[in-house]
């Protein structure tokens, strides 16, 4: 008897420590899930905890040792009941409310800060002052404000806006002159005196000599030649002799290959002996090759599309036919320098000092048409140099259809040289094979058909 009640005691004991065990362990977990659910889950209740365990538990012993079935449940029904009741239903609530972030708040502007244009011209800096431009800086408009924005000073504007030295100008875009050539015909000789306070200086003379095919099957050109020397008391002092052969294109008049020779005695100089052959690489780019005595030197160089040289500037300024106060100009290359004609048109004159030769040729004193000009010492880009002299320039042409020169008056450091017309030999008859392409030097008027005159 004392070793079943024993043994009941033991089992009674070991049911209490299982139930509370399980019980501690339930809790357990209970609050582990309440610390590791989020703050926004929605409360779940718990099942009750079963009791069916700790009761076949208590019934199993007794049985195995005899005792009556009976008096297990009476004996360890208080000591299961208890922890039911107690776990029978779990609520979780949560006793915050979810935080909620507070909206950003707008950075406040920083005082100076200008608002931004309309048109993006670069970020601002913490500084207040804006960051120049990317793109490079015009030269024409140095010196703009732009609207909304107050002038940059220290190296920022220095960045922003550089000073008007360009370092990168390019050639300026000039017109070509209209076509020409036609008015060159093969055969046609001028000669010329040159005056220097009334008395002569030497002669000049200018020819177009004939009209060539061109190489490999090019377009004809036409072969150009001049001549000058000194005379007279000026011969005295110094001898120049000057010869110049030049080839033009056929239609155009642009100057294909230049070649010249200058001959000096008498007064030393830099010089003796000079050639200089120029080539014309295209308009806007030429090769220079100029031999001084025994030293030679070869240049290229960039030139303005309407570049001349000495013998075309002239058959074009003989082309010309401007309105009173019409302006026109175009560039000359000289050897190696660059000169800038500009000429203005004065319309008909009466032209007082006629050459005797041009009297001869039925040129009447009213039948002139005058140009005035000047010619300008330049740089590539077409600036005047700084300390070259500009000298002015007067041309007399005749306004019939052969367009003489009778005369041209240009100032020089040292006075006033005219030429006067002298000798003029006509062109030479065309034939069909050579006959030029182009329209007349001065077409005839149109003269209305004979009829009926509609009323």
């Amino acid at each position: 008897m004392s070793a079943a009640l024993a043994a009941l005691a033991t089992s009674v004991l070991c049911a209490t420590a299982t139930v509370t065990t399980w019980s501690m362990a339930r809790e357990a977990a209970a609050r582990t899930s309440l610390r590791e659910a989020p703050a926004n889950a929605t409360p779940t209740a718990t099942a009750p905890a079963p009791t069916t365990a700790p009761a076949t538990t208590a019934t199993t012993a007794p049985a195995t040792t005899g005792a009556p079935a009976t008096t297990a449940p009476a004996t360890t029904a208080p000591a299961t009941t208890a922890p039911a009741t107690k776990d029978k239903s779990v609520r979780i609530t949560p006793s915050k409310q979810p935080r909620s972030e507070p909206a950003p708040e707008s950075a406040p502007r920083p005082e100076g800060r200008l608002a931004a244009p309309e048109i993006d011209l670069g970020f601002f800096a913490t500084d207040g002052s804006r960051l120049p431009r990317v793109e490079p800086p015009n030269a024409l408009v140095q010196g703009r404000e732009e609207q909304g924005l107050s002038p940059l000073v220290g190296r920022s504007g220095e960045l922003a806006r550089p000073p008007l030295v360009d370092r990168s100008r390019r050639l300026r875009a000039s017109p070509r002159p209209p076509d020409f050539g036609f008015t060159l015909q093969p055969g046609e000789r001028f000669k010329y005196d040159i005056l220097f306070g009334g008395n002569p200086t030497g002669i000049a003379e200018a020819g177009v000599v004939a009209r060539e095919p061109g190489p490999n099957g090019s377009p004809d050109r036409l072969r150009l030649e001049g001549f000058a020397r000194t005379s007279g008391v000026v011969a005295l002092l110094t001898t120049l002799v000057y010869d110049m052969a030049a080839y033009v294109d056929a239609k155009t008049g642009a100057p294909l290959e230049t070649g010249s020779i200058t001959r000096r005695e008498g007064l030393p100089g830099s010089y003796k002996r000079r050639e200089t052959t120029t080539t014309f690489f295209g308009r806007g780019f030429v090769e220079i090759q100029d031999k001084r005595d025994e030293r030679s030197a070869t240049q290229r160089r960039r030139l303005p599309v309407d570049t001349f040289d000495p013998l075309s500037i002239m058959a074009w300024v003989r082309s010309l036919d401007l309105k009173p106060g019409e302006k026109v100009k175009a560039y000359g290359l000289d050897g190696t320098v660059l000169l800038r004609v500009d000429i203005t048109g004065k319309g008909p004159v009466r032209f007082e000092g006629m050459p005797p030769i041009g009297t001869a040729l039925g040129i009447a004193p009213d039948q002139v048409q005058q140009f005035e000009g000047s010619i300008t010492r330049v740089d590539r880009y077409g600036a005047a140099i700084p300390g070259k002299k500009a000298y002015k320039m007067r041309v007399w042409v005749s306004t019939d259809g052969r367009r003489i020169p009778l005369a041209v008056e240009s100032d020089i450091w040292f006075g006033v040289v005219r030429l006067v017309l002298t000798q003029y030999d006509p062109p030479r008859p065309q034939t069909s094979s050579q006959a030029p392409a182009g329209a007349p030097a001065r077409p005839p008027a149109a003269v209305p058909a004979a009829g009926p005159v509609p009323g």
